[in-house]
């Protein structure tokens, strides 16, 4: 099969293969052909490993950290599908040859003290399809029955057309911050103009919050320039942001302060909740100034090395504030509402997130073009495909 690989971790880039062994299918899994794949910030991490010692350390915890041990790996992680073969100790109710479906690509060992009391999403044992195990980057993938999500029960494709479902597992993230701030009448933050940033702004707007600010920082050498970020805006106050600011005093003098004159006037000292969605060591210093007292911060966005100077005692402590780590998707909460508010469409959600697609998927050995999108933000989300006749309109 077709397929796409992460030959070393030492080196940049990733490797195109024609004729790749398709996944082996075990009993109790499910073989899906794949029709769609979205490129995610980690997958980005992967193709650039070598200078993102973080991924390397992740991608090589399940091997005890020996390089020596990686093997090349189909990577790719957000995906949608229709189901070719099923294996023989799935139970026949679950799902049919031809169902569209996806699956939660993270894998939970099921015997952890985190596992045996309800909270899967945090597994220590945690193996993620497509980071430690082969992902979705190809024309086939196998994934256990357990974390199949069988998207006919939500309409199919008619409600949830397949660039949706590609990148479900992305959106899911966004849904799962939002989701654990409960902004439904509160004011709210969302840190970050990224794509989570874009998605969690829409989740947020369509569960109720009542004002939403959106920062980001403008930086010419990392391909956010000033005029690009204000396109970036222009989408997401069509996405539910009422202001938007860029932080960066050089580019944007005065909206920094604007955005902390505003918040301080207008609401009580503060947001009622931040969604830290950019891993920005800047970022995470606004939180902790943004936040009222009694507010909360979520934080979702990973920094690309440890903190050393964040201010926990007046940011969280002498604030009373609650701070939360974001992880994935909640197994399986976070996925019955994310596919519960795209089948009903509330306020227009679908139309927002349509906003952030590329308008045209990317053919899987096309995949260096893909990757440019991604690293020139000239597209929010890219999607990559190993079909020639998938029609990103379906």
């Amino acid at each position: 099969m077709k397929a796409l690989k992460k030959n070393r971790l030492d080196e940049d880039g990733l490797h195109y293969v024609e004729s790749a062994p398709e996944p082996a299918l075990h009993p109790a899994e499910v073989k899906v052909r794949v029709l769609a794949a979205g490129i995610c910030g980690t997958d980005f991490g992967i193709y650039h490993s070598p200078t993102r010692k973080g991924i390397q350390d992740e991608m090589l915890r399940h091997l005890g950290g020996d390089s020596t041990r990686y093997q090349p790996l189909v990577i790719g992680h957000e995906f949608c599908g229709e189901v070719v073969e099923i294996g023989a100790g799935v139970p026949k109710a679950l799902v049919s040859i031809g169902d569209y479906v996806t699956s939660e690509m993270h894998i939970a060992c099921g015997y952890c003290h985190q596992c045996m009391t309800g909270r899967k999403h945090v597994c220590q044992n945690v193996k993620i399809k497509g980071v430690h195990l082969d992902g979705t980057f190809a024309e086939y993938v196998c994934v256990p029955f357990e974390n199949l999500i069988n998207l006919e029960r939500f309409g199919g494709k008619q409600m949830i057309p397949p660039r949706f479902g590609a990148f479900l597992d992305a959106l899911g993230n966004a849904v799962h911050t939002v989701m654990e701030g409960d902004v439904s009448g509160k004011t709210v933050a969302v840190l970050g103009c990224g794509t989570q940033g874009m998605m969690a702004t829409a989740v947020a707007r369509a569960l109720g919050a009542t004002r939403i600010y959106v920062t980001d920082f403008s930086v010419a050498t990392s391909g956010i320039d000033s005029n690009h970020l204000a396109r970036r805006f222009e989408i997401v106050r069509e996405m539910g942001a009422d202001f938007c600011f860029d932080t960066n005093e050089v580019n944007a003098p005065g909206q920094r302060q604007e955005l902390f004159d505003r918040i301080s006037d207008e609401h009580g000292g503060g947001v009622d909740v931040v969604l830290e969605m950019s891993g920005s060591a800047a970022a995470y210093d606004d939180a902790g100034k943004l936040v009222k007292n009694g507010g909360q911060i979520m934080l979702l966005g990973i920094p690309s090395k440890p903190l050393s100077a964040f201010d926990i005692g007046n940011s969280v402590i002498w604030k009373g504030v609650t701070m939360r780590g974001i992880f994935g998707r909640r197994m399986f909460d976070t996925w019955y509402t994310m596919l519960d508010l795209l089948a009903a469409d509330k306020s227009g959600l679908k139309a927002k997130l349509e906003k952030i697609i590329a308008r045209q998927p990317i053919m899987l050995d096309n995949f260096e073009r893909g990757f440019q999108l991604v690293r020139t933000q000239e597209a929010v989300k890219v999607l990559l495909t190993p079909d020639p006749n998938f029609n990103l309109e379906a």
